[in-house]
């Protein structure tokens, strides 16, 4: 190839660079991340009755695009896992795993839930007992920003509508939530 051919081609290919045309090779999709809790096989749908496509190893961190029943989808393919192998904390650990602590419930009392840090803004309470399964009905839907809690009551505060995902127990007066529930949170279960 001579050099000036080679020349125009260096150019061409710079331009279609610089003109947006190269996508990039691996473009990041959204979802929530997740670890995968034990070695197990990814599937090729949501189920069993699909072929095994590949494998995790127990740690290994992914990041789910969206879940149907149970069985999660894994952003930037179209491989499958069971939701039972996820952790969508901030460890991969079990659902039953860590320490267990004495948590006040029934009432009396209240949790009250704020759009703002530090017991600021927007605000709504609860009794013991008060449920929604999705906050998006009651116009609280990745809203919630601190949690006030008063009496003997506690609230199981869940990432995604029914409770499912990443949920924690607060049990004492939160002015921040942690990071994967801040202004993220979809249900809650008042106790």
């Amino acid at each position: 190839m001579s050099a000036s051919l080679l020349t125009r081609l260096i150019s061409f290919v710079l331009a279609l660079g610089f003109a947006g045309i190269f996508l990039p090779v691996h473009a990041d999709e959204l979802g929530s991340p997740a670890w995968v809790i034990s070695d197990t096989d990814l599937r090729s749908g949501p189920g069993i009755r699909y072929p095994v496509v590949a494998s995790a190893a127990k740690g290994d961190a992914v990041v789910v695009s969206r879940c149907s029943d149970r069985w999660c989808r894994i952003a930037g393919s179209d491989d499958w896992l069971s939701i039972d192998q996820l952790s969508f904390g901030q460890t991969a650990r079990g659902p039953y795993s860590g320490p267990k602590f004495e948590t006040r419930r029934g009432g009396p009392g209240q949790v009250c839930f704020f759009d703002g840090l530090n017991y600021s803004g927007n605000s709504v309470c609860q009794p013991s007992g008060g449920v929604a399964r999705d906050l998006l009905l009651l116009g609280w839907d990745n809203k919630i920003a601190s949690v006030s809690i008063d009496g003997d009551v506690s609230v199981n505060l869940c990432r995604d509508r029914n409770f499912a995902s990443y949920c924690v127990l607060v049990d004492q007066s939160t002015p921040k939530l942690d990071r994967l529930l801040l202004n993220a949170a979809s249900s809650w279960q008042v106790w």
